[in-house]
């Protein structure tokens, strides 16, 4: 019976070793792209966003004056500038690591410089990180929206009781 997961030149147990790593590694960099962004911000900018957004389609399809649009185009300028920033730090730590342990430990491993596969353990780590990492991203992603929205439930709750005490 074959394998669904090619062996890319190395033994089991040197498989599982970079499977290991590679997970390691994926899970760290969520960690640390986490602790580097403010998720909540994040969030907040993001629904910001795509409220304006929204009025915006609703002001274009009303016709409305084009220096309106622009300055509502202008109000989420900064936001999107913020976001961007945002997104873009946690990678200038994040892919130096990455860097270090593709080029430099993983060929340093015994088993890959013994076998003259420094390749097949870096094919593997890559993939095995691509694949851990969309899941952790889609599993982020989930959480995150989660979070809007029990966000939004708890502000529009405290709305209600401050309009009702009034």
């Amino acid at each position: 019976m074959t394998s669904l997961i090619p062996n890319f030149g190395l033994a089991q147990s040197s498989m599982v070793i970079v499977v290991a790593l590679a997970i390691v590694y994926a899970a760290s960099t969520v960690v640390l792209q986490r602790k580097l962004s403010n998720a909540k911000r994040m969030r907040e900018i993001n629904a910001k966003i795509q409220k304006v957004t929204k009025e915006m389609n609703q002001m274009v399809k009303n016709k409305a004056p084009e220096a309106e649009i622009a300055a509502r185009q202008k109000e989420i300028m900064p936001l999107l500038h913020e976001s961007m920033k945002s997104s873009l730090k946690p990678m200038f730590v994040v892919l130096p690591i990455f860097l270090v342990v593709y080029y430099l430990l993983l060929p340093m491993l015994p088993f890959a410089a013994a076998a003259n596969n420094t390749k097949g353990v870096q094919g593997l780590f890559f993939i095995v990180v691509f694949i851990t990492g969309m899941v952790l991203a889609i599993t982020m992603m989930i959480h995150d929206r989660k979070m809007t929205k029990l966000e939004e439930a708890a502000s529009a709750q405290n709305a209600t009781i401050q309009t009702e005490s009034r």
